[in-house]
């Protein structure tokens, strides 16, 4: 991905060179996770350095995810330390040693791999012999057979819990034909490649992420790519309290009228809309309230709204602002598709699996987003809430299934089979009115970016 703000690396860069930092960062011992400081506790072996896994590190914006070493450019911070070390992978991606950890970045592994001071559960005493807390505190994990796993990316778990975290085993090396898009307070559309670390050999076959989507490791044979707004379900609750919404009932009044404005739009007769015809609402917003991520990774981003005149409603607002957010991820989605096509083969249709409360509770928002991709969207009751969770849940069976069962397929190397509550078939006719109301969107992106302070 493009730098961002958000990223650890551009943090750690303004922490090492602020002056004023200098003593603090000279009694830096180690950088770590939350993750990997809770496994380090309570697994008593406060002498290790405790890994990270390759999916995790990812999310530092500091992993190169061909290799799965820490990028040697983002290393140069740490030019005042001894070094950053380069995990060396061997046949068994389990072994770790702590022998001349003494960098400050932490060494990486695969999430599942079975280290020995993790698949013992949690020991009564640490490792310099002082008594360990958890162990009095959670009794459930005294035994031996309980495994403890290393963290993995929330957007990860997300997918795998939508199940869109596999391909079927007669798919081609493009993968499954399943997009997980969410819409919370947040928004996001991804897509699982397999991509194994063996395959950045020169001889093998390799991935192109277009500029403006991120590549994130699930494990050490799938990759997740995708991209992320970071305004989504919020740029509507932000309208909610402009607009002065407070009650359920006037809120969900305002809604309907804008659904009733994209239904007229929706219906309209008129065959020849031109880039420059306005929106059904007048008005075309961008919805950078908090900066901008995918496409452009612009962190100082500001929003805009262009239009307004007298007539304008507050239900010309609302609908701005969910057209506005549609048109964004529209744009992360012509990007998916592009990076589906790997080494020129053309995927099969997609379906967009939906979830985040957002998109769930609002089926205008669905006809949206279902009109402006041309693609089937779909909630799998399954995993419609608590995705995240269910992911991880997936992860962790899968591995332990891979470890006791000799099974040679990875983990994610399968599809779970939909099981379908709600589907929104795309309006054909209105795929070319969201065309242009991306263009629409991105001219007025171009045109006031200029003025905006770069984060």
């Amino acid at each position: 991905a493009r730098l961002h703000p958000s990223y650890a690396l551009p943090q750690l860069l303004a922490f090492y060179h602020n002056e004023e930092n200098q003593p603090l960062a000279m009694r830096i011992d180690k950088w770590k996770t939350i993750s990997s400081i809770c496994l380090h506790r309570w697994s008593g072996k406060l002498h290790l350095q405790m890994p990270i896994s390759y999916s995790e590190a990812s999310w530092t914006g500091m992993l190169s995810f061909r290799d799965c070493y820490w990028d040697d450019e983002a290393a140069r911070i740490f030019e005042t330390c001894k070094g950053i070390v380069q995990y060396s992978h061997g046949d068994d991606d389990d072994e770790c040693s702590d022998d001349g950890c003494i960098d400050l970045l932490p060494p990486l592994v695969d999430y599942d791999a079975a280290l020995p001071f993790l698949t013992v559960g949690i020991p009564p005493y640490n490792g310099n012999g002082s008594e360990n807390p958890y162990w009095h505190r959670w009794q459930e994990l005294r035994s031996k057979n309980v495994r403890l796993f290393l963290g993995i990316g929330d957007g990860v778990a997300a997918n795998v819990g939508s199940k869109c975290g596999g391909y079927p085993t007669s798919a081609s090396l493009s993968g499954s034909h399943r997009i997980a898009v969410t819409i919370g307070t947040s928004a996001a559309c991804r897509f699982v490649l397999p991509f194994s670390m063996k395959e950045t050999q020169p001889s093998r076959r390799n991935i192109s992420v277009p500029p403006g989507l991120f590549c994130y490791r699930v494990h050490r044979d799938h990759v997740l790519v995708g991209g992320a707004l970071t305004d989504g379900g919020s740029v509507v609750e932000w309208a909610r309290s402009l607009l002065n919404l407070q009650s359920d009932e006037s809120f969900h009044a305002c809604l309907e009228k804008a659904s009733e404005i994209y239904a007229r739009h929706s219906n309209s007769s008129d065959k020849g809309p031109d880039p420059s015809s306005s929106s059904p609402s007048g008005l075309t917003m961008i919805p950078f309230l908090s900066g901008e991520r995918s496409t452009g990774f612009r962190g100082g981003a500001q929003g805009c709204i262009s239009g307004l005149t007298r007539e304008i409603t507050p239900a010309h607002i609302m609908y701005s602002c969910l057209e506005s957010v549609i048109s964004r991820l529209g744009c992360v989605m012509e990007l998916v598709n592009e990076a589906r096509c790997s080494e020129g083969h053309v995927p099969s249709q997609g379906i967009l699996v939906a979830s985040g409360n957002a998109l769930e509770r609002s089926s205008l928002w669905r006809q949206m987003l279902a009109d402006c991709s041309s693609m089937d969207v779909v909630i799998d009751a399954d995993s419609s809430s608590e995705g995240s969770s269910r992911g991880v849940a997936m992860m962790v069976a899968g591995a332990l299934f891979k470890r006791e069962l000799g099974n040679p397929l990875a983990t994610c190397n399968f599809e779970e089979p939909l099981l379908i509550s709600h589907r929104t078939e795309p309006n054909v006719a209105a795929r070319e009115r969201w065309r242009i109301a991306i263009v629409r969107q991105e001219s007025l992106i171009n045109a006031v970016s200029s003025t905006w302070n770069e984060a």
